[in-house]
């Protein structure tokens, strides 16, 4: 952490291009602490000790499962101290409205270039996802960015399908045709990244790389990670998307046993929900000049044990800061006897109702709360079934959804589309 909540800092200088003409807000504030030159977020900035240190975690509750892992007082530090609550209100876009119910499948860079006619035919759904940047690291465009952090950056973009000015055009088709466009980017969650920049990824103390879930992955506290997410996320908001949605935006899960033998490089002694809820900080900063909203998915067990799992992803942490918050309450990824449910998977209803219920009462400890759209399975499911998932969002107040197919292929689709 660069500064404390309630520090003075001097203002170096500021950007007159940072000046917002509307509101009087600046983006950001250059500032200089111990002869290092930093950049301060306009929006956590304040003009006074007193509204600095205004609480507004009154309302946030948490479990202290990892002070008995960790250390006492852990948990309050992680998910109360080091993060901040100031209510701010959501950006509307007049010239880039969200639908008031997002109905979407999630689709490959593939099947999004190829097969757009099947898709804008699909009944009932007003928005398509597709993955731009994959967990293995390949941007799946001709991007410009992977030159600036990567030292070959060939090993991203040597799976690219198409270039930028055939992308831009058929996102313009698909939004003519009346079809919200979102980019998922796999961030945290980056092999090719990782091996060029061991030094901002997760590796053991001798600076050798370590695989979790068969990955290498950059660090969450990597400014250079940060930056080079967001630098794409910019491109691909340049290219027309609507949206930016950032998966993966967490550490490896499983990492607790053996944090000892690990190195995080934690440049700056942050929680990881610090670091995850300061990574969203910055691209909403970054992207908000260009008018697109922000989303982060983020794990179901967080949601359901109160808490962050190890792994960076607290929900009112998350969602104080971005647009819409993603959750992944996959039916199959619940143990028999969660929610007191014999077996999830054959309960789709009950499952996602419950579910959903949990994580209405933590939406309700913010005041400006991002909208929530869950991704619901598609997969080893039938169309009633899928038909039970929306219902049961529909029958707690929050109707979005996301149906998440790895591909999106056709026969996939076909097998469940009566179910939307």
């Amino acid at each position: 952490m660069i500064v404390k909540k309630g520090e003075k800092v001097k203002v170096e200088s500021i950007d007159q291009k940072d000046w917002d003409k509307d509101t009087g807000q600046m983006r950001w504030y250059k500032v200089k602490k111990q002869n290092k030159t930093y950049y301060l977020s306009g929006a956590y900035v304040e003009s006074s000790k007193k509204l600095a240190l205004k609480k507004y975690d009154q309302a946030i509750s948490y479990s202290t499962y990892w002070d008995d892992y960790y250390k006492d007082g852990y948990s309050k530090d992680a998910y109360a101290s080091q993060i901040d609550y100031k209510p701010i209100k959501k950006e509307i876009y007049k010239e880039n409205l969200m639908p008031k119910h997002v109905k979407s499948v999630h689709v490959s860079m593939d099947n999004f270039i190829n097969n757009q006619k099947y898709i804008e035919k699909l009944k009932n759904i007003n928005t398509i996802i597709v993955e731009t940047k994959n967990d293995e690291g390949s941007v799946l465009y001709a991007s410009d960015v992977c030159k600036d952090y990567l030292s070959d950056p060939s090993q991203a973009t040597n799976n690219a399908m198409i270039s930028k000015k055939d992308l831009t055009k058929i996102i313009k088709e698909y939004k003519k045709n009346g079809f919200y466009c979102v980019s998922r980017i796999v961030t945290f969650k980056d092999a090719v990244f990782a091996m060029e920049n061991p030094k901002e990824s997760l590796t053991d103390h001798n600076g050798n790389l370590v695989v979790y879930n068969d990955q290498y992955w950059p660090s969450a506290y990597s400014r250079k990670a940060w930056m080079y997410n967001v630098e794409l996320a910019k491109e691909c908001a340049d290219l027309g998307f609507n949206e930016i949605q950032f998966d993966y935006v967490r550490f490896p899960d499983g990492t607790a046993s053996a944090n000892s033998k690990l190195n995080f490089h934690n440049t700056y002694k942050e929680s990881k929900v610090a670091a995850i809820q300061g990574f969203l900080q910055y691209a909403k900063e970054e992207l908000s000049p260009k008018h697109v909203y922000v989303a982060a998915d983020m794990f179901a067990w967080p949601i359901v044990a109160c808490d962050d799992q190890d792994i960076g992803q607290f929900l009112p942490a998350i969602a104080n800061v971005v647009d819409i918050i993603c959750p992944m309450p996959y039916l199959d990824h619940f143990s028999n006897g969660s929610f007191n449910i014999d077996d999830p998977v054959e309960k789709p209803y009950d499952t996602l109702y419950a579910f959903t219920k949990i994580s209405d009462e933590q939406l309700k400890s913010i005041k400006y709360p991002a909208k929530y759209r869950t991704w619901i399975q598609g997969y080893n499911i039938d169309a009633d079934g899928v038909k039970q998932e929306i219902k049961a969002l529909k029958d707690t107040n929050y109707p979005d959804y996301m149906v998440w197919l790895a591909s999106g292929d056709k026969k996939d689709i076909d097998r469940i589309k009566s179910g939307f």
